[in-house]
């Protein structure tokens, strides 16, 4: 039986108080979760986040909808939720939603 891929998600914060999240693995049903609860944490406190997708191997609707949720939330808020890498297969999912523009990324 196949192993399923390693999932992390890493929090640097930075000394003002922004927060950088690291995603490795697949962005999907299982683990969109984790990635909601964290971001709706940092929403709370007010703190900035970007987010490094770069070592995001899949991602599926569940985990574009936390992405699109959590950025909607964020502009309702007043907060800052940014995109500074991501991989191709992100990218491919973003593109065909056609939220590009909307989550700023590369």
């Amino acid at each position: 039986m196949p192993s399923r891929p390693v999932w992390k998600l890493t929090e640097v914060a930075h000394l003002d108080g922004d927060r950088l999240l690291v995603l490795q693995g697949e962005l999907d049903i299982a683990t969109a979760p984790e990635l909601a609860a964290t971001l709706a944490r940092l929403r709370a406190y007010r703190h900035a986040v970007v987010l490094d997708l770069e070592g995001v191997t899949f991602m599926d609707s569940t985990g574009l909808t936390t992405l699109m949720d959590a950025w909607l939330e964020t502009q309702r808020d007043g907060g800052e939720l940014s995109v500074r890498a991501a991989s191709p297969a992100v990218r491919r999912v973003i593109q065909l939603a056609g939220v590009e523009r909307l989550l700023g990324t590369p």
